[in-house]
């Protein structure tokens, strides 16, 4: 494979962006074509406690293709299609949503979004209990014909639709048939009180940093701080079935998922099926969260900052986290951070990483690499 890629400069950054307070520590996992070329943690997990690579932190959305997979896993067996009505699996489903299928939920087309306020990820509501007020939630658009981020919401109804068809519940489905086949043994989707016990300072909390998100304002909106430190630390949060936001684990195991993805460990998706989900199946549509045109495969983006390859695909969370493959060069990255800045300020931090990684293998992989396009430019902010 010839000389080892010098990743300093990932782990300097780390630190820069530490000092200028977007986060208290943070874990990189890179590897290539199944050889790891960087496992780090830099920084503190809490005042006093050092960040370790083994340490298990909340990915947030980043999570969201472990669910995904739960799906393809049975679409690839047969026993469901992706665009098959959602109401085929959910009790109560309508409210004009009617005509949403599996693929609209993975795509984000689906007609609903619950993305005003945060209230089924932020609040003590069962599973059930949630996805009844997303099922009788009236459409926001017709299925299909629009898009909008769905930050929870969808995941909660594909995470329902896996235990409709298989009758394992999410959580089990995908400890069983995707973290234990791969080794992820420190990764839950909803850690279990015993668990957090059992795991003490290795649980490792977050800490907001400035993140805001788009609130209502009497008859408009504003920007307001979304503390969420003060709800995601919580045990019972910590212990909440979340499919769309909740997986917790070390860097490097969801480094491990996507080199699976990519034919370096055990395969828990035919490559066919990985081939399926990393096509562009949403093109030219303005996702109304966003605010900008964003493609996407199935539960995955296909436009990731920083200077990707043509094929890269993966998903960030929530002002936190960033995990891609790149099948044209063997490439798997996973950023985890503790802290929770503007978006803005996050957003650079994903590219100032990734095109680092990227630009750290070399001139074989400049020739084929996307164009890393400053965050300014990409958001269209001028200067």
């Amino acid at each position: 494979m010839g000389t080892t890629p010098d990743l300093g400069h990932v782990v300097d950054l780390l630190e820069r962006h530490r000092r200028d307070g977007m986060h208290d520590g943070a874990q990189c996992y890179v590897s290539r074509r199944g050889e790891v070329l960087l496992d780090v943690a830099v920084g503190e997990s809490r005042p006093g406690r050092a960040l370790e690579p083994d340490d298990v932190t909340l990915w947030y959305s980043s999570g969201k293709p472990i669910t995904t997979v739960a799906v393809l896993r049975l679409w690839e067996r047969g026993r469901l299609g992706l665009d098959d009505p959602v109401g085929a699996y959910v009790e109560g489903w309508g409210a004009g949503k009617e005509a949403c299928t599996l693929r609209h939920v993975l795509t984000h087309t689906g007609g609903f979004t619950m993305a005003g306020g945060a209230e089924l990820f932020d609040r003590d509501l069962s599973y059930p209990d949630a996805l009844a007020r997303i099922a009788a939630h009236p459409a926001e658009w017709e299925p299909g014909t629009a898009a909008a981020y769905h930050p929870s919401s969808g995941w909660k109804v594909l995470g329902a639709v896996v235990e409709a068809v298989d009758g394992r519940p999410v959580d089990r489905y995908v400890r069983e048939e995707i973290l234990d086949p791969l080794g992820m043994d420190d990764c839950w989707l909803g850690v279990p009180l015993d668990e957090q016990a059992r795991l003490g300072d290795r649980l490792a909390p977050v800490h907001w940093k400035g993140y805001t998100l788009l609130a209502a304002d009497g008859d408009g909106y504003r920007m307001a701080p979304y503390k969420v430190d003060r709800i995601h630390n919580e045990p019972w949060h910590v212990a909440k079935v979340e499919p769309g936001g909740g997986m917790r684990g070390p860097a490097r195991q969801l480094g491990w998922f996507y080199e699976s993805l990519l034919g370096c460990r055990p395969a828990v998706l035919e490559p066919r099926t990985v081939e399926v989900m990393a096509a562009v199946h949403r093109h030219g549509l303005r996702d109304r969260l966003f605010a900008t045109e964003i493609p996407w495969g199935l539960g995955v983006q296909r436009s990731l900052t920083g200077g990707t390859g043509h094929r890269a695909f993966g998903h960030n969370g929530m002002a936190s986290s960033r995990g891609l493959a790149d099948p044209e060069h063997g490439l798997v990255m996973v950023l985890v951070t503790n802290g929770l800045p503007s978006l803005l300020a996050h957003e650079q931090r994903l590219f100032e990483v990734t095109d680092a990684v990227y630009s750290a293998l070399g001139d074989e992989v400049a020739r084929t690499r996307r164009e890393a396009v400053p965050i300014a430019q990409a958001y269209g902010l001028g200067g």
